[in-house]
């Protein structure tokens, strides 16, 4: 009867909070707390979105800057690269480019801060392979899909709506001249890697990925590791155009996103300017 009920209701909430408690990570924040990271974004870049899942994850704090994709002003302190993401860091000052680079430095300095005990499992030389494999190939993808039509690059930049800093010109001009200029680029980008059906080829990517992971609730076993991760990010960062929710209703990779978002939790971002 009523009892039965909620002894059922009792056991799967403790079951959930095992779950959840199970795939959580050390609390490992503090470790780069007084770093001040900020990290110069756009905030649909799959390369981007990798890096904030990891620091997310990790609840390690830090501040995004969104950069302006037509004019990049916000990069005039970075010299010779004009590309996102880029992370700095006070205490000591730190630039560094490229997602690559910047997850391994975040890494290093949370096993050396003692916040990362099973580095070994986390960033394992296959979770590494396939964090690799998320920028040379999965990545690729994600432009030409979400820049298909006019209409699908109007909704990957309505991200520019919330920019604080942008101006509404900035917002307009991104919206519309923005979402354009990705349409006329979607076919140079196709051609440079020999992309024939984006939509069938990125479906393709991401059966790999399914088939990697298997049975397993994560690609890490019973933890999301760094290619857990790296997929999510990267997934996550598009999920709020018609080409993510194609892929949540017709793959079979709903289910582990969803475990892996509950894993990460709530983001870590203390900022956006």
């Amino acid at each position: 009867g009523v009892l039965e009920l909620e002894r059922r209701a009792v056991c799967q909430a403790k079951a959930l909070t095992t779950a959840a408690a199970a795939a959580t990570p050390p609390a490992a924040g503090g470790a780069l707390a007084s770093r001040a990271l900020t990290l110069y974004q756009y905030e649909i870049c799959p390369f981007c979105n990798k890096v904030k899942a990891v620091l997310d994850y990790f609840d390690v704090p830090y501040a995004t800057v969104d950069v302006n994709p037509l004019t990049k002003a916000e990069l005039k302190f970075s010299a010779d690269y004009k590309k996102v993401p880029v992370l700095t860091a006070a205490s000591p000052d730190l630039q560094l480019n490229d997602s690559a680079d910047i997850l391994a430095h975040v890494l290093t300095q949370l096993k050396e801060a003692g916040a990362l005990p099973e580095r070994a499992a986390f960033d394992s030389p296959e979770a590494q392979r396939w964090s690799a494999w998320v920028d040379k190939q999965l990545a690729v993808y994600i432009y030409p899909n979400i820049t298909r039509s006019f209409h699908e690059s109007q909704q990957a930049f309505a991200y520019v709506e919330d920019v604080p800093h942008f101006s509404a010109l900035d917002k307009l001009a991104n919206r519309y001249v923005g979402a354009l200029a990705m349409v006329f680029a979607q076919g140079k980008i196709k051609k440079k890697y020999n992309i024939v059906d984006e939509r069938a080829e990125m479906f393709a990517k991401l059966r790999e990925w399914s088939v990697e992971v298997g049975d397993r609730r994560f690609h890490g076993g019973d933890q999301p590791d760094l290619a857990d991760l790296s997929v999510y990010g990267c997934l996550r960062g598009i999920k709020a155009t018609s080409t993510h929710a194609q892929i949540m209703a017709e793959t079979d990779l709903q289910p582990w996103y969803q475990r892996v978002e509950a894993a990460v939790g709530s983001s870590s971002r203390i900022s956006r300017t």
